[in-house]
């Protein structure tokens, strides 16, 4: 402790702006991290969830029941599923009072589900692409810093006249702690970034497969029941 307090009295007011910068990305890095874990297991477990109930009583439940049960799910947050399927039986509702087709029917909900998965995985890579940022910026950040810090330390030799420890030593302890400190801000983010990205792209995977086959069994279920009707 004694030697970062130590560190931190040597540097110059740039080298200090720099390890601000740094640690406020580094905050900020560890607060999406928990964030998307949170957010994507919710958003997996929810999921999975709903569409396991639909599975097992979709035949059971009226039309107002399904219904019921994804509005809730949809709102109940951090479930991708439960908004895709409420924009598809909204976008039903919607076809089906103009009178359309069976087959046009279909095709306005297949789009619909495709513009929701848009949005729901878009939500699901919400504020990684600020971790991208950090990843690129912090080392070079870090280089700045340890540009102003060899800066300082020539100018400290210049002042003196001459290349002692000591004149050098308070530019060269800034240039070696500004460029640790955005290496060790941007390794963790650029790992935490690629493996967030790839549980995204997997769980996207998986919402696509599972909304567009129960968003087809429901719509051609209500369809069923309205010409039975």
């Amino acid at each position: 402790m004694e030697l970062a307090v130590e560190l931190w009295n040597q540097m110059a007011l740039t080298g200090k702006t720099v390890c601000l910068i740094l640690v406020a990305f580094s905050i900020y890095s560890y607060a999406v991290m928990v964030d998307r874990t949170l957010a994507l297991r919710w958003a997996r477990r929810r999921s999975e969830w709903l569409a396991e109930r639909l599975e097992q009583t979709t035949e059971d439940l009226a039309k107002e029941q399904l219904q019921q049960m994804v509005t809730e799910a949809a709102r109940r947050g951090h479930c991708p599923l439960g908004a895709v399927l409420e924009a598809a039986l909204k976008e039903y509702e919607l076809v089906d009072r103009e009178g359309e087709s069976d087959e046009m029917v279909m095709e306005c909900v297949e789009v619909e589900v495709g513009r929701a998965l848009d949005v729901a995985v878009a939500n699901l890579r919400a504020r990684l692409p600020g971790m991208a940022t950090i990843t690129g910026v912090a080392p070079f950040l870090g280089l700045f810093g340890t540009v102003t810090g060899l800066i300082g330390a020539f100018r400290g030799i210049a002042t003196s006249g001459g290349g002692g420890l000591t004149a050098v030593s308070a530019g060269i302890s800034e240039a070696l702690v500004t460029t640790v400190l955005g290496l060790f801000v941007a390794m963790p983010a650029l790992w935490a970034y690629n493996f967030f990205m790839n549980r995204v792209d997997n769980l996207a995977i998986g919402l696509h497969n599972t909304a567009s086959r129960l968003a087809g069994h429901l719509v051609r279920r209500l369809l069923r029941a309205r010409h039975a009707a």
